[in-house]
């Protein structure tokens, strides 16, 4: 966004000073920079009343044409022009140009962290006048300087570090208003890095940080010392401290308590879908959440790094900047702070990378805040681990597709997931292929309304211990169990399923099932049969089925394919394997399960050998009859 400001303000500037310049093309591998005269009260060091700025052998600035970007490099220093030669590869021309120094932020974003200098400010933020002749670029500052006067009386005291936050932010994205850099709705502060330490004591030591001019409130002021004990100075809240640009404001800070910090911070990330595209985007410019990469290999978390990387993913009030790099296949994610902390929507954060093995430190998480976790790692396909162990997820609403389409995860650990109010678990382990265990027992699914596809696809799944789980308010159960394969024997006889609504699918396909438990399915308040077709369909291996008092003791609509198909195949029709089927149900209901398809299964169908189907008393286990129809 910056970029295109900047280069509509250099062609605005060019075209209004003259409609009939012929476009220079021009690709100068050397140019002169000059930073101009700044005359304000800043006070810095010798300078007298103004801080003079001059050009340091080494000094790197970013020139921009408006769509691509050059690097160019100064040999000498100590004065407020220098020559500057180009570094980079490739052609660089165009009629309009803007230089930008330090070089990084040319991308848009003024540093989290800062490098002590000693009686000076190691970088000062400055921008260039759009210019079209590229031989001599004029810099002006963009950023204020604060200026902390420290003293103290402890003795041999050493400063590591100073953070440095307000109720307004100190860096992270910009834009020039004015030849000044306004952050834009960021609250970000600002470190400085004061390397092995700067020794402070009883007369007044100076630290410089380039700030953005604005009116600050609610500035805290964090200093490490080098045994990382801290020292918190939090100004009067309804003080004002203003910083204009290219001027100094300074603060006198006396720091004379040190104490263990409480922890070292915390950073929020943006949105899932936010995240997830901005680490696409590093491989591909524009590329959606929605979209899979096939280049990623590895996501990997950095905290209490400093790293400034390529995007920036934090929150826009976060207070310590995230950023994200990518290095061959590597995508490094790093902050400053000692944790992250989730948005409320961490939807799609991992989604769609198909080629990730291994998402490392992912426990540095703090997804306590979290409400929805849907679609998470969906289509991870090739991720083969993940440290579950500290998320929290008491606040999640919804873990809908939260693991779907995982396919090489064996191990799922979610024994530790408060799902107390989740509402939806829907397609949660939707084709995890090679989940060998599923550890939900614990779950709370009370508030849960939506149990669709939950464990569909889980090919290896050998158990499941659902004692605990609540499907009362469960209205959509379809293909609940479909095509879990591994499943002998499934107990779900507390469950009532009373207000399910679309079942269709439920047990489809479960190839080794021999004995099913709903002895408290509830069917009594059932109309719509047509939404439970296919529900008991192609269990070869199936022997008995255990039904209750209000199990399909209702007058509804008899459902085709409830229990088999017309073009069913031998050897995969219910319990064509098995050689018999039982079920323990009452009168009522073997009456009305008489009537459905599972008439076809006792009698034999296109061709087919017939599969004895008995019915018997619930509580007795006496022989009940029935009188079958015609098929």
């Amino acid at each position: 966004m910056k970029k295109i400001l900047f280069s509509l303000v250099a062609i605005a500037l060019f075209a209004a000073a003259s409609c009939t310049v012929d476009e220079m093309v021009q690709d100068n591998e050397t140019i002169i920079a000059s930073i101009e005269a700044v005359s304000t009260r800043t006070a810095l060091a010798d300078a007298g009343d103004h801080y003079d700025v001059n050009w340091v052998a080494g000094d790197q600035i970013t020139v921009d044409n408006g769509t691509k970007t050059a690097i160019y490099q100064t040999t000498t220093g100590g004065s407020t022009t220098g020559e500057f030669h180009k570094i980079t590869w490739g052609a660089f021309t165009g009629d309009s140009f803007t230089g930008y120094y330090p070089s990084e932020i040319a991308n848009g974003y003024l540093p989290f962290t800062q490098t002590y200098a000693a009686g000076n400010v190691f970088k000062v933020p400055m921008v260039s006048d759009p210019a079209v002749d590229l031989t001599n670029l004029r810099f002006k500052p963009v950023t204020g300087i604060l200026k902390l006067s420290i003293t103290t009386g402890i003795k041999t005291l050493k400063i590591k570090s100073i953070r440095v936050s307000a109720d307004q932010g100190l860096s992270g994205s910009f834009t020039l208003v004015d030849g000044a850099a306004i952050v834009a709705d960021d609250r970000a502060g600002v470190l400085l890095d004061c390397g092995d330490g700067v020794e402070i004591g009883g007369t007044a030591t100076p630290f410089y940080i380039a700030v953005p001019a604005n009116l600050y409130t609610g500035i805290r002021i964090t200093l490490y010392n080098t045994e990382g004990r801290a020292c918190v100075v939090k100004l009067q809240d309804n003080t004002s401290y203003s910083v204009r640009n290219a001027e100094l404001r300074e603060i006198k800070i006396a720091a004379n308590s040190f104490s263990a910090p409480d922890n070292g911070g915390e950073a929020l990330l943006c949105y899932g879908t936010a995240f997830n595209e901005a680490l696409k985007q590093l491989v591909v410019p524009r590329k959606r959440s929605h979209v899979e990469d096939s280049v990623v290999t590895k996501i990997v978390f950095k905290t209490n790094d400093y790293t400034a990387g390529t995007v920036k993913v934090s929150n826009f009030d976060s207070e310590f900047p995230i950023y994200a790099s990518l290095e061959g296949t590597v995508v490094t994610v790093t902050t400053p702070a000692s944790s992250i902390r989730t948005a409320e929507n961490a939807c799609h954060m991992f989604a769609g990378f198909t080629l990730v093995e291994e998402i490392e430190n992912i426990n540095v998480l703090n997804t306590s805040a979290t409400q929805d976790f849907s679609y998470m790692f969906s289509h991870c396909t090739k991720l083969k681990s993940v440290d579950l162990s500290r998320f929290e997820t008491s606040a999640s609403m919804t873990f809908a597709y939260m693991f779907s389409y995982c396919q090489s995860l064996k191990v799922i650990d979610v024994s530790k997931f408060d799902t107390s109010n989740a509402l939806s678990l829907g397609f949660m382990f939707y084709h995890c292929e090679s989940a060998e265990t599923l550890p939900v027992g614990n779950f709370n699914t009370a508030k849960s309304n939506n149990f669709d596809n939950v464990f569909s696809d889980c090919w290896a799944v050998k158990s499941l211990d659902l004692s605990k789980w609540n499907t009362d308010r469960g209205r959509e159960t379809r293909s609940m169990f479909n095509r879990c394969r591994a499943l002998k024997e499934l107990d779900l006889s507390h469950m009532s399923f009373a207000s399910a609504e679309l079942q269709t699918y439920m047990f489809y396909q479960m190839s080794s099932l021999e004995v099913l438990h709903l002895e408290s399915m509830d069917c009594s308040r059932w109309t719509d049969m047509a939404n439970k077709i296919h529900m008991f369909r192609q269990i070869p291996n199936l022997k008995d089925l255990y039904l209750g008092e209000k199990g399909y003791n209702t007058d509804s609509f008899k459902p085709s394919y409830f229990f088999s198909a017309t073009d069913d195949k031998a050897g995969a029709r219910t319990s064509s394997l098995s050689g018999s089927l039982t079920i323990h149900c009452t009168q009522k209901g073997a009456d009305w399960l008489s009537k459905t398809n599972l008439r076809w299964i006792n009698s034999g169908y296109s061709g087919m050998a017939p599969v004895p189907v008995k019915f018997v008393d619930y509580k007795t286990g006496a022989e009940l009859t029935v009188t079958w129809p015609a098929n």
